[in-house]
């Protein structure tokens, strides 16, 4: 017997704009929101958000354009390839007025304010805050901090397509190099060369113009391209998934409207490409034995629509069979994951932060935060911390204060403008059995963060951590200020 072939969302909507359905408007939400992703509930935004952004932005996806559309962009005009904007009407008026009334009805006015609950205001526990020196003027829009062990520098990537070489003692810059477009992430070698990602277009685009290259040196001239045409790539990661010896490589083409999660195999004619998700916003991978029978694994935080931490199990012979471990609502706003063994029971867990907050959505979220789901041995995740944070955007995890528990460090690009101090940075710290104190960074002046990195890079035996600064308003200043591109959290090696 011939196995069918599951329908697609939008054949399905088209299915269901050809019946006729006699449902109310939850009925309705669950079957048209729930064709594309989890059904969010109305809770989850204000009424203002629903009505103005977020309902008539799906509205038009689903092809039903009203005289209140005039002077929006409406499908291509947007720069959407086709099929993200139907040409056909799949749902009717009637039929979308009660979902409309649905949502609008049941949404709150507000939505609710989280309190702070930090231990303390002051300097971080362990740590001095510093700021490098640099006279040179220039806007502070970092998109890359990576601490390279191997030559004990500093490399930090800005939206003008340069690279740096910082030396660590005296972060003095040592080089820097012109690139072809805002580098997304580096993989270093032993013997000193390495891999570049490099993103296109660093706003949301559709253009497929990224970049991964080689470098035998820190050197354009010594660059090599081993692939392009790669839609906004944002991670890369590297193992030999096929057992053949070769190096493969996972790339999370972001994208915007479309890109995908491929791993792409390592053979004597070049690159071959395997997609494993063909939804965008793959946003990090992480390659483990998960299921430990001696074969690399793939996880990754999916962060558009479909969000959710996904596994892709390897089958051997270079197959993957999907896992969904967590599945989010479509305005979660995931932003980054570390897998660790957060209780010490031997099974890696779930650190992961959710913030992202520049879509239909840019309010301030109650459910914005820090989570840690905890592995019950058989890669089945439950929630058992949340620690809520406006904004939360980037985190690590490593035992700085080296007591024997794993501390985290998150920060925040969406922080809540009002608080004081700023909480776009907040260090928790671990003392044992995940019982954790909340420490915000003070006198941090009026920086935005969008990187975060550690590495010993003072090299007395302590990590440290590095904050990359993005902030759109130094591009403005005037007269323009010194160049920041970064800060250290010096870890001074107490418990």
């Amino acid at each position: 017997m011939k196995e069918e072939k599951p329908m697609g969302e939008w054949e399905y909507l088209n299915k269901l704009s050809e019946e006729s359905l006699e449902l109310n408007g939850i009925q309705l939400a669950a079957v048209y929101c729930g064709a594309c992703h989890l059904k969010p509930g109305p809770e989850l935004l204000d009424k203002k958000t629903w009505e103005t952004t977020v309902l008539p932005e799906m509205r038009r996806r689903l092809g039903l354009v009203i005289a209140e559309d005039f002077g929006h962009d409406v499908g291509e005009d947007t720069n959407a390839p086709p099929g993200i904007y139907s040409t056909k009407k799949l749902i009717s008026r009637e039929n979308w007025d009660k979902i409309q009334t649905y949502y609008l009805d049941a949404a709150p006015e507000k939505l609710p304010t989280i309190e702070s609950k930090l231990d303390s205001e002051g300097p971080i526990p362990g740590f001095s805050l510093i700021f490098p020196q640099y006279k040179n003027k220039r806007p502070n829009l970092t998109t890359l901090t990576r601490w390279d062990g191997i030559s004990n520098q500093l490399i930090i990537g800005d939206r003008f397509r340069r690279l740096y070489t910082v030396e660590g003692k005296t972060l003095e810059i040592m080089d820097s190099l012109s690139i072809s477009s805002p580098a997304s992430d580096i993989r270093f070698r032993e013997n000193g060369t390495f891999d570049l990602l490099t993103m296109g277009v660093m706003d949301p685009s559709n253009f497929a113009i990224g970049k991964w290259l080689a470098y035998s040196a820190f050197d354009m001239q010594v660059e090599e391209i081993k692939m392009d045409s790669l839609r906004r790539p944002v991670h890369f990661s590297f193992s030999d998934l096929n057992q053949n010896g070769k190096e493969d490589v996972v790339v999370c083409n972001f994208g915007h409207h479309i890109g995908n999660l491929s791993w792409y195999e390592n053979t004597d004619a070049g690159f071959i490409q395997h997609v494993l998700n063909t939804e965008p916003g793959a946003r990090k991978t992480i390659i483990a034995d998960f299921n430990l029978d001696g074969l690399p694994d793939i996880a990754v935080l999916m962060t558009q629509a479909k969000e959710g931490i996904y596994a892709y199990i390897n089958q051997g012979n270079g197959n993957f069979k999907q896992e969904v471990w967590l599945n989010f609502h479509p305005v979660f706003g995931g932003s980054d994951f570390e897998m660790a063994d957060m209780n010490a029971d031997g099974y890696l867990d779930i650190v992961l932060v959710n913030g992202d907050n520049a879509d239909y959505s840019p309010i301030l979220k109650p459910y914005h935060g820090l989570r840690i789901f905890l592995n019950d041995g058989q890669n089945r995740f439950e929630e058992k911390m949340f620690y809520p944070m406006h904004g939360a955007s980037g985190l690590l995890v490593a035992d700085f204060d080296q007591n024997g528990g794993l501390d985290i460090a998150v920060l925040s690009y969406f922080p809540d403008p009002s608080k004081s101090p700023k909480q776009n940075f907040l260090y928790f710290k671990n003392h044992g059995l995940m019982d954790f104190s909340v420490h915000a960074l003070e006198n941090q002046r009026n920086n935005s963060w969008l990187t975060i990195e550690k590495g010993d890079v003072d090299q007395d035996g302590s990590l440290d951590i590095i904050l990359g600064s993005f902030d759109f308003k130094s591009q403005r200043a005037y007269p323009m200020e010194n160049w920041m591109p970064f800060a250290i959290l010096k870890n001074q090696g107490m418990n």
